[in-house]
């Protein structure tokens, strides 16, 4: 009896989904950092994947547990219309046997990632004649308590509420687990790397250890060796700081270089020199109306930027004529 009562305990403390405090940004880079890598019946790590070790594994990196065969998984979360389906629902179909014996996530844009076992970790289309015809239906492991856009600690009257509000219902931000954006926490320079590269749709599968501090097993490698490669970041430091908070120049001398933005009519700071590294990164970013000075005459480019704040740079970057 007391064996029993201690499994109901188990049962009811830990649940078969243990949401963890990470982002689900963090999601498609995270995937994504996988692309071509080999299929492997039974595999789970990156010397090889099956689909549901895969997606398993994927899916630990944001703080969901599934079970380990794609039957199980197709048991677990809520069922999902295929017209509803959101970023992070698991996809599945019937392939070589009767029932789900294939999954994978979606990733947007009609898009999912799989293990194929014929090409290994790829993406492909929800209209591709092969998957068309087997899909049989999916499945939601996230946390989504609202509809995209929607964010419970984002109120009507918050002052980034129609950014946040455009960049979520696109998809292009997801925030956390029971719908939450914790648009005061910083921005990290992994996070904000993972969106820059998500949303641009860079190759994010080189793996390689470039700094010392965001080794291969890392969720942002692929997004952070994407950017090395756009030139968009400097690679004469061995670390790359990966959860330390984006400054203000940090993310005007990114934002420059992935928008290639143009300069325009010079305008003055107290607190920037025509020497500094990011000077012209930030006269572009001015001049295409992405960001702004304070009141006082300066810039504060070493202030670090919120979750709200790289929202809203990010949503006038995207828009910016």
């Amino acid at each position: 009896m007391r064996r029993f009562v201690s499994a109901l305990l188990l049962f009811f403390l830990f649940p078969s989904f243990a949401y963890a405090s990470d982002s689900y940004d963090r999601l498609v880079p995270l995937a994504k950092k996988y692309v071509g890598v080999p299929y492997q019946f039974g595999g789970s790590s990156e010397k090889g994947f099956d689909c549901s070790g895969f997606t398993r594994h994927v899916m630990s990196g944001v703080g969901v547990t599934l079970a380990r065969t794609t039957a199980e998984q197709y048991k677990q979360g809520s069922a999902v219309k295929k017209e509803d389906l959101r970023v992070g629902d698991l996809v599945f179909f019937e392939t070589y046997k009767k029932g789900p014996s294939h999954a994978g996530i979606y990733i947007g844009g009609n898009e999912f990632i799989h293990a194929s076992s014929s090409k290994g970790i790829a993406v492909s289309s929800l209209d591709d004649s092969y998957y068309k015809k087997r899909y049989i239906g999916a499945r939601r492991v996230l946390a989504y308590e609202q509809a995209a856009g929607q964010f419970e600690d984002i109120g009507n009257d918050f002052w980034a509420n129609k950014e946040i509000e455009a960049l979520g219902k696109k998809e292009i931000v997801l925030g956390y687990a029971k719908s939450y954006f914790k648009p005061n926490e910083v921005m990290t320079r992994a996070e904000a790397a993972g969106l820059i590269a998500t949303y641009f749709n860079f190759n994010m599968n080189n793996r390689k250890e470039t700094f010392t501090d965001v080794p291969s097993d890392h969720w942002a490698v692929g997004a952070v060796n994407a950017l090395v490669k756009e030139n968009m970041i400097d690679t004469n430091s061995k670390q790359f700081q990966p959860d330390e908070p984006i400054t203000r120049e940090q993310l005007a001398m990114w934002f420059a270089e992935a928008w290639e933005f143009k300069r325009g009519v010079d305008v003055l700071f107290t607190d920037v020199k025509e020497t500094d590294a990011a000077y012209d990164a930030i006269e572009k970013l001015v001049a295409a109306g992405v960001v702004n000075g304070y009141e006082d005459g300066t810039f504060r480019p070493k202030e670090t930027v919120t979750r709200a704040q790289f929202a809203v740079f990010f949503y006038r970057a995207i828009n910016a004529k």
